[in-house]
This record gives C-alpha cells, sequence and structure tokens, in this order.
C-alpha cells in the first residue's frame, strides 16, 4: 500500500449468529478509509492509529454502558495478539 494509508488502521468485528445460536466474531483489519457499508455492518469499529471507539454495539452489552478502547482493544488483544502486531507494522 502507498503511503496514503500509513495513518489508517482499523480493527472491525462483525457479529453472526451461528446454529446453535450463539455469536460468532469476524475480525477484519483494514487500512482503507471506512465507508458506511462497513460501518453498517461492524458491530466495533476500532481506529488503531488514534487509538478511539469508532462504534461499539456489542451482543449483550447495553447501549448505555460506554466501553473504553484500552477495555476493548485488550480484550481483542488477547485473541489476536499476533495479526494485530504484524498488520500495526
Amino acid at each position: 500500500m502507498g503511503s496514503k494509508h500509513n495513518k489508517k488502521r482499523f480493527l472491525i468485528v462483525k457479529y453472526s449468529i451461528n446454529k446453535e445460536g450463539k455469536y460468532d466474531e469476524l475480525i477484519e483489519l483494514s487500512k482503507k478509509k471506512l465507508g458506511p457499508g462497513k460501518i453498517a455492518d461492524g458491530g466495533i469499529i476500532l481506529d488503531l492509529i488514534n487509538k478511539e471507539v469508532i462504534k461499539c454495539d456489542m451482543p449483550g452489552v447495553a447501549e448505555t454502558q460506554i466501553l473504553s478502547y484500552t477495555k476493548i482493544y485488550d480484550y481483542f488483544r488477547k485473541y489476536y495478539a499476533e495479526a494485530i502486531d504484524q498488520f500495526i507494522k
């Protein structure tokens, strides 16, 4: 990717319900601009460069409950640390 993508790094999490009625997470790491489709489809969107929450709509979490960037990032880093580290390089 060219230099225009150097400052764009997003973690996008999409949720879907599987056959057992439980939620599955689909993680996407993107260097591209967030369009309306990605924002609408994503349950959680983190800006990894500016360290901010773009969107946080998690199953089982009330909309009034505010989750910090650090709390969300640490949760996903626990499971996807290797992929995130390679992506941020």
